[in-house]
């Protein structure tokens, strides 16, 4: 339990180690983030982008995969799972457990009173 504290005080003195996939976006404004996609260049990005399009464009036209198109389409959806993978905040995710795990007491703590 003392650990606990110890990174609820943490958590709280000092969020910026917690709070880590976005970012402000300027000094004036606190209601705009960027968020970070690592990609290996400007052809990499140009051909997520392209790849994330077409398989937008694939799921709205209900396209039969054929023989031919197989292995694009494989790469386009690969391409879209692997920004969804980027965008999910796992940093984040160990500061809910902590929220979670101390609400959970408080709570069994109240029921017991």
């Amino acid at each position: 339990m003392g650990k606990n504290k110890i990174k609820l005080r943490d958590m709280v003195e000092n969020p910026e180690h917690y709070f880590v996939m976005l970012k402000p976006a300027s000094k004036t404004r606190k209601d705009v983030y960027n968020l970070n996609i690592n990609v290996s260049g400007y052809s990499d990005l140009f051909t997520m982008i392209m790849d994330l399009l077409k398989a937008g464009m694939l799921a709205l036209e209900g396209i039969e995969i054929s023989e031919n198109n197989h292995k694009q389409t494989e790469r386009y959806v690969y391409s879209l799972l692997k920004v969804i993978e980027m965008l999910i905040p796992l940093e984040e995710g160990d500061l809910l457990d902590m929220l979670h795990s101390r609400y959970l007491k408080e709570n069994k703590k109240s029921s017991s009173d």
